[in-house]
Formats: C-alpha cells, structure tokens, sequence
C-alpha cells in the first residue's frame, strides 16, 4: 500500500505540472477537487451502506469544515500561492518537514509518543528530502509572506492528519472524502472564482483536471486515508517524501530529464534510510515459553 501511495502521489505531481503551466493552480486545485469529489461520491451512493455512512459523515458538519479547510482548501491555497512568492523548490522543501511537524504536532497536542527511532528516522528523512529540494531552490530573495503560507499549510496538514484519525476513525475513508472534499470545493471556488472569469480552462485543460480529480487523485486519497487510520499520520508523511525522488526518476525514465546526479542519488539513499527507520517496525523475538516442570 505505501509503494501504491508513491506511485499514485507521484503522478499527481507529473500531471499537475503539466496543467499549471498554462493554467491557473487555483483553477486546477478547485477542479481536481471538485471532480474527485463527484467521482467518490459515485461511488459510495452506489450502496446501501454507501449511502448511510454519507450521511452519519455529513452530520457532523463543524468537523467537516474544519478538516475540509485544514487539510484540503487550506493545504492546497496555502502551497500554490505560496510557489509564486518563493518558487516552487522552496515550497516543496518546506513541505519536506512534514514528518517532523506531525511528530512535533503529535507530541504537543495528540499524545502521540513516536519514540526515538521514529523520530531520528523523520529528521533524516526530512533533512535528506530538504536538501534535494535546495539543490534546485530558485535564486532570489525570500519572501516572508511565502514562507509563512506554506509553512501554516504544512502545520494545518499535519494537523489534519491526528483530526481525521480521532474524529473520523469510525467511518471508511469512501464515505468521509466525498463530504470533506465538497467542503474544500466550496472553500476553494471564492479563490479561484476571479481566474475563472478571467481565463477560463481550455478544453485540453478541461480534460486533464477531469482525469487528475478522477483517476489519480481519488484512489490517491482513499490509500493516503487508509494509511493514516492503519499506520497514523507520521508513518503516510514519511512514506510521502519518497514521491519527489520518485517523480525526479520518472522524467528520466521518460527522457524529460537528464539521469540523476550523485547528489541526487545519496540523498534519495538517505531519505530511504530515514523513512526505513520510520516506516519498518522492528521484528519482537518471541518470548520463551516457560518449560513444565
């Protein structure tokens, strides 16, 4: 499931770089979200049961909104406009602290105990993660403002990770994403409203959001969501830092790229070290059954 989660995560990176260039990212993140939520809830209105965890989830509206704009509208705002202040490099090393701000936000406000190794494990990870990222850092002066929204986006996800797991443990992922996701989209549709007017989405444009929303991102978040109930939100942040090596080795793969440099291969290497670390439980030797007498 975690190799799954990359796989999928990355091609929302490879596709969403494709739309932005000639599209507004507002326009594409209210239009990936909008879509995957029609799509799921398609498919969970398909049942009985479906239908009835719709609504035990929809009846709980203040954790709605709340985890909608934490880890969805809020998250997806805070990222892209964050990129034009301080390039996208910047951005995406920010993001890399997210295993250490879930380990961070778990022990202050969750009682989450990760336990040393865990916690070596994100800090390598991220450090090898984040300096991948600052080998391409865009030159320039850095914008406080930037920094300050990715940053709130990224303490709002992890943040929205621990919610959703204590909140909404209860019901499967396919009937709680559908109603979080048509409240990110009513968040999102004010932001990107003006861009809408102004350059609405060719039909090219069109197409792509419709099959980035529906056949990358929303088994992307049912497996994401998966994770987080089976393995809690700082294994899945963990397992995410694999995706921008990943996506680096895709564009290899298909000649967009040249070959990755040394630099590049040791820190993947580390970063592996540190999510092994985070990610791969320990083995327990079993006790010694006591012989009869």
């Amino acid at each position: 499931m975690p190799a799954v989660l990359v796989l999928l995560l990355s091609g929302t990176w490879l596709l969403s770089g494709a739309l932005v260039t000639g599209t507004d990212p507002l326009i594409v993140a209210v239009g990936r979200t909008a879509v995957c939520c029609l799509v799921l809830t398609a498919v969970a209105a398909s049942s009985r049961s479906g239908r009835a965890d719709l609504r035990r989830a929809a009846a709980r509206p203040g954790t709605v909104w709340l985890l909608g704009l934490l880890g969805f509208a809020g998250y997806a705002a805070g990222t892209l406009l964050a990129i034009p202040r301080i390039g996208t490099s910047l951005t995406n090393l920010v993001v890399a602290l997210m295993p250490c701000a879930s380990v961070a936000v778990g022990a202050l406000f969750f009682g989450e105990r990760s336990g040393p190794r865990k916690a070596l494990g994100a800090v390598i990870a991220c450090a090898a993660a984040a300096g991948y990222a600052a080998l391409g850092a865009d030159a320039g002066d850095l914008d406080a403002m930037g920094l300050l929204l990715v940053a709130a986006a990224t303490v709002a996800f992890a943040v929205y990770g621990f919610l959703y797991r204590d909140r909404l443990s209860g019901l499967p992922p396919l009937a709680v994403l559908p109603v979080l996701l048509a409240a990110a989209s009513c968040l999102l549709l004010p932001m990107a409203l003006p861009a809408l007017i102004a350059h609405p989405p060719t039909l090219a444009a069109t197409g792509g959001i419709v099959v980035l929303g529906a056949v990358v991102y929303a088994p992307a978040y049912l497996v994401q969501h998966r994770l987080i109930l089976l393995r809690g939100p700082v294994f899945t942040a963990a397992v995410q830092l694999a995706v921008p090596f990943t996506v680096r080795l895709g564009d290899w793969a298909l000649d967009s790229a040249p070959a990755p440099s040394l630099p590049e291969v040791l820190l993947l290497a580390v970063c592996c070290a540190g999510i092994a670390l985070v990610t791969v439980q320990r083995v327990r030797p079993p006790e010694p059954v006591a012989s009869e007498r």
